[in-house]
């Protein structure tokens, strides 16, 4: 009997208009020797039950299961996978026809190379931009913690291959991130192996306005904030041989340091949401600032933050923020 190579791992969670075209791209894959597990992560949405179960493909393994969340689900749907390697795919995202076998083909040349990505293209459903795609180029093939660290996310995960082996050395994915759970795997990872990310757009990421994180202002903060937690991890493990999710788990939070990065973050949303007027969304990024590190941006939010409590005041911060760049 012949072993499984990839297991094509994915959790879902309503969206069930795009369940035909995500999964028929995996099911079209040119490559002879894979298997798609899919768990539907408690989906209110009836008919996403409906559309996984009505495909007859031997290949594909759906399981049922409560609302856990998405870390849970797609842990789950790995721990039933029984493939060396493990691709990640992003609920009602599509891949190209030559992804899994260029992936698999990348991690068959070299064992030392533990994780591959590709590059991918972003195309918006919903909203003002419905339809607006763009390019997401990184340039790079070898990837090291150093681009993990600073900048942009290499891989944007949905389009994430790795050895199995590699990532259960790891230990997996952390309950702690529920966002940016990849980039914290990714640098676990990275001590245990070597990264690539293929120069071919294999990969097109779906993001959906209704229910995405990019949307989202807050759910997008704590994912920038999770990701400046998972890099701080990195730096805890190298300088106390743990990091303090390791050590406390959900407390970990207590532990996090102040971040300059989190500082730019949480003033630009404030800004933004002051040039909305929507002053109530503008304190809550304020309040998030206060525990960050002190700048002279954070004192000249601070007094726009003053004005906006008077009514005088609001008319003039109109003023200021329109010719604000």
């Amino acid at each position: 009997m012949t072993s499984t190579k990839v297991s094509i791992c994915l959790a879902y969670y309503n969206r069930s208009e795009y369940v035909q075209d995500c999964i028929e791209s995996l099911l079209k894959q040119n490559y002879p020797n894979f298997e798609v597990v899919v768990v539907n992560d408690g989906s209110t949405d009836p008919d996403t039950a409906v559309m996984l179960d009505a495909f007859e493909d031997p290949r594909l393994k759906v399981v049922h299961q409560k609302n856990t969340g998405f870390v849970t689900a797609i842990s789950n749907a790995i721990a039933v996978s029984t493939g060396e390697y493990i691709a990640i795919m992003g609920a009602g995202d599509v891949c190209h026809p030559m992804r899994i076998k260029m992936q698999a083909a990348t991690l068959d040349s070299d064992e030392k190379i533990g994780l591959v990505g590709c590059l991918y293209e972003n195309v918006i459903f919903g909203g003002a931009d419905d339809g607006r795609r763009e390019k997401r180029v990184y340039s790079d093939k070898d990837i090291s913690a150093k681009e993990f660290l600073s900048g942009p996310n290499p891989l944007g995960h949905g389009e994430a291959m790795y050895r199995r082996s590699v990532y259960e050395q790891a230990g997996g994915y952390r309950t702690f991130f529920k966002f940016s759970q990849d980039l914290d795997l990714w640098l676990r990872m990275v001590d245990y192996c070597n990264v690539k990310v293929l120069q071919e757009f294999l990969y097109e990421r779906r993001m959906f306005t209704a229910d995405g994180v990019s949307t989202d202002p807050k759910k997008l903060f704590l994912q920038k904030y999770l990701a400046q937690f998972a890099r701080q991890s990195y730096f805890d493990r190298k300088e106390l041989g743990y990091d303090y999710v390791e050590r406390y788990g959900i407390h970990a939070g207590f532990f996090k340091k102040p971040s300059e990065a989190l500082t730019r973050y949480t003033h630009w949303y404030c800004t933004k949401a002051l040039k909305q007027k929507d002053y109530a969304s503008a304190k809550y990024f304020f309040n998030l600032a206060k525990y960050e590190v002190k700048s002279l941006r954070f004192y000249l939010v601070s007094v726009l933050m003053l004005m906006s409590k008077y009514k005088l005041g609001q008319t003039l911060l109109s003023v200021i923020l329109k010719f604000k760049r």
